[in-house]
C-alpha cells in the first residue's frame, strides 16, 4: 500500500450520505452567490460530485479532467499530473467550479485550479465533498471536514477498494485460507472496518467481492467456504 502502513483506518460510505455531502456543498456556493458557467468535475472521484453539483445549481455545461494521483487504494504514485486535459477553448472567459470528492494532500484540485485558472477562466471556485486535516490547500467549498486520517471507500470505488483491501489482509493476516468472517475480522484489525458499518453503507456485498476477486484471479476458491490468494 505504498509509503502507508501495514493497518490504516478505513470508513466505508453509500451513496445517500454521499449525495447529501453534494447537496451541502452546491448549498453553500449558491449562499456565496458564485454562480459558474460549468463545472469541471476531477476524474474519477469527482464525476458523481459534478453530476450532481450540476442538477443543484441548474447547470447543463459539465466537462471533465484527469488528474492521476493515487494509483491504488492508498498508494501514492507521486506529484498530481495531468492525464487527459479538457476539450480546448472548454473554460475560456467562464466562471468555473472546479470539483473532487476529496483533499488528502490537496495537490490534485491544486494542481487542477492552476491549469483551469491557466486556460483563460474567469472567476474559478474549487470544491471538494470531503476535507482530511492533511491537506495544504483549503478548497473554497467543503461538505464536510475530517480531522483524522481515513481511507474513504466510496459507493462508486467500493468494489476496487475492497478487492485492494480484501487481498491486502489475506497476506498479512495468520493463516492460508479464510472463511468470509475470518476475512471480516482481518479487516476490522488491520483496517477498523467494523462489520456493523459496512453491512449499513454496503449491505451485503462481501459474497460480490470474493465473487469478483476470483474473477479477476485474485483468489480462488478451496472448495469449503473459504478463499485463499491465488498463485
Amino acid at each position: 500500500m505504498g509509503d502507508l502502513p501495514d493497518d490504516f483506518d478505513c470508513t466505508v460510505t453509500n451513496w445517500e450520505y454521499i449525495y447529501g455531502l453534494c447537496h451541502e456543498v452546491s448549498d453553500q456556493v449558491k449562499a456565496a452567490d458564485f454562480e459558474p458557467d460549468v463545472v469541471v468535475a476531477l476524474a474519477r472521484g469527482g464525476w458523481f460530485a459534478g453530476r450532481c453539483s450540476c442538477d443543484f445549481l441548474g447547470l447543463d455545461d459539465l466537462t471533465s479532467l484527469k488528474m492521476e494521483h493515487y494509483v491504488g487504494t492508498a498508494e501514492k504514485g507521486g506529484e498530481p499530473k495531468v492525464r487527459y486535459p479538457m476539450p480546448e477553448g472548454s473554460v475560456a472567459g467562464k466562471d468555473v467550479l472546479v470539483i473532487d470528492d476529496i483533499a488528502d494532500t490537496g495537490g490534485s484540485i491544486e494542481r487542477a485550479y492552476e491549469y483551469v485558472t491557466d486556460r483563460d477562466a474567469d472567476a474559478v471556485r474549487t470544491a471538494t465533498l470531503q476535507l482530511l486535516g492533511t491537506s495544504e490547500f483549503e478548497p473554497d467549498f467543503v461538505g464536510e471536514r475530517l480531522a483524522e486520517w481515513t481511507w474513504i471507500v466510496y459507493p462508486w470505488n467500493f468494489i476496487e477498494d475492497m478487492v485492494d483491501l480484501v487481498s491486502g489482509v489475506m497476506a498479512k493476516a495468520d493463516g492460508e485460507a479464510f472463511e468470509v468472517d475470518g476475512i471480516r475480522r482481518a479487516l476490522s484489525e488491520f483496517h477498523g472496518i467494523d462489520r456493523i458499518e459496512m453491512e449499513i453503507a454496503q449491505p451485503d456485498r462481501m459474497d460480490e467481492v470474493l465473487a469478483e476477486m476470483e474473477r479477476r484471479g485474485v483468489v480462488e476458491s478451496t472448495g469449503d467456504n473459504a478463499w485463499r490468494l491465488a498463485g
